[in-house]
């Protein structure tokens, strides 16, 4: 609640004129009085201050502004008397002289003041208003002793270690130091001279017969110890303490009073939660006197001991509960008695024989307390039934055992992690998946993002955490790699979930299956197939070609050798001599091509015999270095003098590396290098040969094609797109395998693989 007095009213930039039966201007009186050393105040005929010049305006602060009731006799003066009687307002022609005063916004940090009145006339001859003239004792108060005093007051009253606040006779708030602003919210500019106390502290009492302040000033007696209930400014109640006092002068009257606070929040707190803890906790809580004699127990005690209230007070230790219980507070009260103030122990016990029904004992956890409480000894005991927790404990350990065996025995990788990233869980299947063991993982985080980097863990937190992946706090099986401890990528199959209590996250789990042999198999299964397809294709392809060459060989003998017969017959000029010759040639082309045919036809292998593949290869190199082709092209050789001799048909192999050479040179446009290298297996049951030129290479999408029949890049009339076909047939029958790759700077790379024996891979398919 506020009061009358809450917001100062503004000062008037122009004092307003004396009223009357004639207005009398105050105007003139600034320019006079504005500096004039004592504080001058001017009211006008409706007790209304209209002036108030430097000095006043210091003297009275913000409790005094234009247009408020005059501060000597208006409804609420600001000044009083500090003798007997009460001085009153002079009648016009009447005036005080020097009355000594004290102004009660500033007591008791003001000083005395002399108050000199003397009425205005107005110019109907009645009294228009008052001008006041208020001294304060200046040589006093320039008395260094006097200034000390003051001083020393002031800081005491600021410095007051509590909420504090002074008042008038009236109860009006004169000071307050900064705790109480603190406390109440309210402050001085909105207090001091303007609200009463009980307007600041807003109690249930204020305002009634119990207001502490009324009745220290009405008894002259103080008082101290009361709680009350402080309403702040913002309707936060505060519970405290009031110790208050009167304050007089002299002559021993009643000039005021003062009153301090505590606030006793927490030990209000303190005594809430302790009765609820008494009376709530699942804790059986028990008190008895010198004598061992119960004088408390709370709600739960009873009910463990089974017995009502009526009967436990009173009765001894040794009845409730057992001979022991009350041998151990004799035990610890005689070492009290000897000079300790407390001694305590703790132990199990049994109060009653195995439960019929659970056939469990009722084993309880006992605290036991004995202090000296002034001259007497108080023996405090809490029981803690530990019955239910044993059970659930053997079961939890039978659980987790049974949790443990499935964890650790999973196939599958699992790891558990806090929020932290700390490992908490690493299994079995994480340790043969990754290769680090549980030891070097738990508690661990650094080893940990080793193999599951901070980013990776991220991205899978904020998968986990929205709906897109999955539900929400999981993820659904997403492909991943990790890096094992020996540095290998090791793919895998991986899931998560956020792990929650009350709806907080305490960690996350991860189960990964080991992708790698299913992969190996995928692939194995995924190369024969498109082996056994390609094989296929060539081999239905080469029945195909194996009867169309057969058809057509004929019609070629028959063309070639009438066309050779027209020949011999013309005379070297004759005019239709080099059409026949271009029909002859032409023939021959045609036969060329037949015999490719029935070459990619032909499914076995011919004579097998031992030979050494370098001399293969150095046959070939010699046989093209001499074709104007090659003269731009260098040829480096570096093959493996210990290269193991294999069995097989050289004439076909012969060919296999001349097709290669050829095609090389033709990609690289008839300038640039071929490497050729040979060297032995690892395994040492075979040999690695490769051809690598520095051409154009081959776009990744046309690799897949290159071995497939009739497929060329070539145009039309320079190649057939047998050539790489017939090289893939032929190493296939040696039992052997054939790839190219072609990095994105250029060039291509064909490696082949070559058994020490060929197994001739006719498959049952032969052609004629």
């Amino acid at each position: 609640m506020k009061s009358e007095h809450d917001a100062p009213p503004s000062r008037s930039e122009t004092p307003p004129a004396l009223t009357g039966g004639a207005a009398v201007p105050v105007s003139c009186l600034g320019p006079l009085l504005a500096d004039f050393p004592d504080a001058v105040v001017v009211t006008n005929r409706d007790r209304e201050v209209v002036f108030l010049n430097g000095a006043a305006q210091k003297l009275f602060g913000e409790t005094l502004n234009h247009g408020d009731p005059c501060p000597f006799c208006g409804e609420r003066p600001r000044l009083a008397g500090t003798g007997e009687g009460t001085p009153q307002c002079p009648k016009l022609g009447d005036s005080l002289k020097e009355v000594p005063m004290a102004l009660k916004a500033h007591w008791p940090t003001g000083s005395p003041i002399t108050l000199t009145v003397t009425p205005i006339r107005g110019p109907d001859n009645r009294k228009a208003g008052c001008f006041m003239l208020i001294r304060e004792p200046a040589d006093l108060l320039a008395h260094p002793v006097m200034a000390q005093q003051m001083a020393t007051l002031s800081s005491l009253l600021e410095n007051f270690p509590m909420p504090f606040f002074l008042v008038d006779p009236f109860l009006v708030v004169s000071h307050l130091n900064e705790h109480m602003e603190k406390l109440t919210g309210y402050t001085r500019d909105e207090v001091v001279g303007r609200m009463t106390c009980g307007e600041l502290l807003n109690t249930v009492q204020c305002f009634t017969g119990d207001c502490v302040l009324k009745q220290v000033m009405l008894h002259k007696k103080a008082f101290s110890g009361e709680r009350r209930v402080v309403r702040t400014r913002n309707g936060r109640e505060v519970p405290v303490t009031v110790s208050a006092s009167i304050i007089t002068d002299p002559d021993g009257r009643v000039i005021g009073g003062f009153e301090a606070l505590r606030d006793i929040t927490p030990v209000v707190e303190a005594e809430q939660k302790l009765d609820l803890l008494t009376q709530l906790t699942r804790e059986g809580l028990l008190m008895a006197d010198e004598n061992y004699r119960i004088i408390f127990a709370n709600t739960r005690m009873m009910e463990i001991l089974n017995i009502p209230r009526s009967r436990i007070i009173g009765m001894n230790l040794g009845e409730v509960l057992t001979s022991q219980h009350l041998h151990m507070a004799q035990e610890l009260a005689g070492l009290v008695d000897q000079g300790d103030m407390q001694q305590e122990t703790q132990f199990c016990s049994i109060l009653d024989q195995a439960d019929s029904e659970v056939n469990v004992p009722r084993v309880f956890e006992t605290c036991m307390a004995v202090s000296r409480l002034g001259d007497k000894i108080i023996t405090c005991l809490y029981l803690r039934d530990l019955t239910s927790r044993i059970l659930v404990e053997r079961e939890l350990q039978k659980t987790n055992a049974f949790f443990t065996n499935i964890i650790q025995n999973s196939v599958d990788g699992i790891v558990v992690v806090d929020t932290k990233g700390v490992p908490l869980i690493f299994n079995q299947g994480a340790e043969r998946i990754l290769g680090y063991t549980a030891a070097e993982m738990i508690g661990n985080a650094e080893n940990f993002r080793k193999f599951y980097p901070v980013e990776l863990a991220a991205e899978m937190m904020r998968r986990m955490r929205s709906n897109e992946y999955g539900p929400p706090d999981k993820l659904t099986t997403t492909r991943m790699t990790f890096i094992n401890k020996n540095g290998e990528a090791v793919p895998v199959n991986f899931s998560a979930t956020i792990i929650r209590e009350r709806g907080q996250e305490v960690g996350s789990v991860g189960i990964f299956s080991d992708l790698r042999e299913i992969l190996k198999v995928h692939q194995e299964l995924e190369a024969a197939q498109a082996q056994l397809v390609h094989s296929d294709k060539i081999a239905s392809l080469g029945r195909m070609s194996a009867g169309v060459a057969h058809e057509i060989n004929n019609p070629l003998a028959g063309i070639l050798i009438y066309a050779e017969l027209l020949q011999r017959d013309l005379a070297a000029d004759a005019a239709h001599r080099e059409n026949i010759e271009v029909i002859i040639h032409q023939t021959m082309r045609c036969q060329q091509i037949v015999h490719r045919l029935l070459d990619f036809s032909r499914q076995s292998l011919g004579d097998q015999k031992l030979f050494d593949v370098n001399d293969i290869i150095h046959r070939c190199v010699e046989l093209i270095s001499h074709q104007a082709f090659f003269h731009n092209i260098k040829v480096i050789q570096e093959v493996d003098p210990l290269l193991p001799q294999i069995v097989g048909d050289p004439g076909q192999l012969q060919q296999v590396f001349t097709n290669l050479l050829l095609n090389a040179a033709d990609a690289m446009n008839g300038q640039g290098q071929i490497t050729i290298a040979s060297r032995p297996l690892d395994q040492g049951d075979g040999i690695i040969l490769t051809f690598t030129d520095t051409g154009c290479g081959i776009s990744p999408e046309i690799r897949d094609k290159i071995f497939e029949p009739f497929f060329t890049t070539k145009p039309p009339g320079r190649g057939t797109g047998l050539g790489l076909s017939i090289v893939y047939g032929v190493i296939q029958r040696h039992g052997g395998t054939i790839t190219a790759d072609s990095p994105r700077g250029g060039g291509t790379t064909f490696t082949i693989r070559l058994p020490l024996e060929a197994r001739d891979q006719k498959a049952g398919m032969e052609f004629s």
